[in-house]
């Protein structure tokens, strides 16, 4: 059952930053140009209403609206990633239990809803109705609850606990209870309190058609980020585009990445138009800002990009004291523990024996946890389909070590240096793995891989990795 409501509710709920309609201007958005290009498309009247309506919903950060330090009483746990889902319109924080390592997380998202079983949470006197879990979450214990605003959309909080139905509704409702004040008042996207702050937050994709085709028959929204005509249509996005997107991905000579989807029905062209990224612990590609546009063939589609992408504005500048998206967590850095080369970025996947690298374009590495009893001061993770990596740099101490008294292993030579190799074969349920160490300057080089999806040998490929190394430190 999707929610039909009055068009007047949302507009009094934004009564003083912007008004209902599409020519509004919604702070950091509107211009004489977008609206001069919206008001010659030939919306009916109801998708007129809907336009203006979406404008709105844009202008609000929903990240902005997470309270980091609310999600850890609600959920018990330790937040580790203040990250997008579901493009511009969702934010999750993720977080893990310090006593086992489960994991639990919190989104508030801009969504159209769909109720869901179970009865409403009630807080503070007002009824906050279930929603149903979003597609995307397969199966798994999602619980969420909606504010309400008007044309079927809403804010939602959803909760997830890894498991456990009932501790996920709990987390949500409690969460929503501490986050209510921010979605009544929501901070707006022109305020800039998340860093990065997205440059195509609050763009429309209408005025982004109007520039693909400037005299369109009937226009249709299909919600904050999409705008379409017969035969047209164009889509904001913000993704791991290489992973998200359907269809080849490239690297342009620019360094950004477009994805290109020939399908019978129409071809669409999907380019990183922003330069804003962001890189989230524990998935490896960058989140890229995204415009698409599909057309009747691909040559139309990729003129059609073009034209849009150069409406568009640059990154904007994130406000001092934002909220910074990504990892929550203090990861050291090269410079901070005094390491002669930086494990994400001295090496890359070249480095990597071409059958386990990710295909396409390259994920990117992303800085390893450092816990206490952690062997290395500095690491990096390399995740593809094939294996998980670990390059790592340290003093040589304890079992941090190419001695093969000191710890299991063989001596070798990387090269001209030293070195210990260590095949560790697989224990019951668990996957092989192979540990090498090389001696560099004052301390130790370390990769240590563990198989996922292949039959390569590990210790062969941390051999290519510290050969790969050796000749780039002194």
């Amino acid at each position: 059952m999707r929610w039909r409501t009055a068009v007047a509710v949302l507009a009094a709920l934004t009564a003083g930053s912007t008004g209902a309609g599409c020519s509004a201007t919604v702070p950091g958005t509107g211009s004489p140009a977008r609206d001069a290009a919206l008001a010659a498309l030939p919306f009916d009247e109801a998708e007129r209403v809907l336009a203006g309506q979406m404008a709105v919903l844009r202008s609000w950060d929903v990240c902005a609206m997470h309270d980091v330090a609310a999600a850890e009483r609600a959920s018990g746990a330790v937040a580790f990633a203040l990250r997008p889902v579901r493009g511009h319109d969702g934010c999750e924080v993720a977080l893990e239990s310090a006593a086992d390592g489960a994991l639990s997380y919190v989104t508030i998202e801009v969504a159209e809803l769909v109720r869901g079983p179970g009865a409403p949470r009630e807080i503070g006197g007002r009824s906050f109705p279930p929603v149903a879990p979003a597609e995307e979450a397969h199966g798994r214990p999602e619980c969420g609850y909606a504010r309400e605003v008007a044309l079927g959309w809403g804010v939602v909080v959803r909760g997830e606990v890894a498991d456990d139905p009932a501790a996920s509704c709990a987390l949500a409702g409690d969460y929503l209870a501490d986050v209510l004040p921010r979605i009544d008042a929501p901070p707006l996207r022109a305020a800039a309190g998340t860093d990065p702050a997205f440059a195509l937050g609050e763009q429309d994709p209408c005025a982004a058609l109007a520039a693909v085709d400037p005299a369109p028959a009937g226009v249709t929204v299909g919600g904050p980020r999409t705008c379409s005509a017969p035969g047209v249509a164009v889509a904001f996005g913000l993704a791991q585009v290489e992973v998200d997107v359907e269809g080849v991905a490239g690297m342009l000579p620019d360094g950004r990445v477009e994805v290109v989807d020939d399908a019978p029905s129409g071809c669409t062209v999907t380019r990183q138009v922003s330069d804003a990224t962001l890189l989230v612990p524990s998935l490896p590609y960058l989140f890229r800002e995204t415009l698409a546009v599909t057309a009747p063939g691909c040559d139309a589609a990729r003129t059609g990009v073009d034209r849009a992408a150069a409406t568009l504005p640059g990154p904007l500048p994130a406000a001092a004291g934002a909220l910074a998206l990504g990892s929550l967590e203090d990861l050291p850095t090269a410079d901070d523990v005094g390491a002669p080369f930086d494990p994400c970025a001295t090496i890359g996947w070249s480095a990597f024996p071409a059958e386990v690298r990710p295909p396409g374009v390259d994920p990117r590495p992303f800085p390893s946890p450092v816990e206490a009893g952690t062997l290395y001061r500095v690491g990096c993770d390399y995740a593809s389909d094939a294996l998980l990596s670990v390059v790592s740099w340290g003093p040589a101490a304890g079992a941090y070590s190419v001695d093969p008294a000191a710890r299991p292993g063989v001596a070798t030579r990387f090269g001209d240096r030293p070195g210990l190799e260590h095949r560790a074969p697989p224990a019951p349920g668990q996957a092989a793995l192979c540990l090498s160490t090389m001696q560099l300057g004052n301390g130790l080089a370390g990769v240590v891989t563990l198989a996922r999806g292949t039959q390569a040998d590990l210790c062969a490929v941390n051999r290519a990795v510290l050969e790969a190394l050796a000749p780039r430190v002194p």
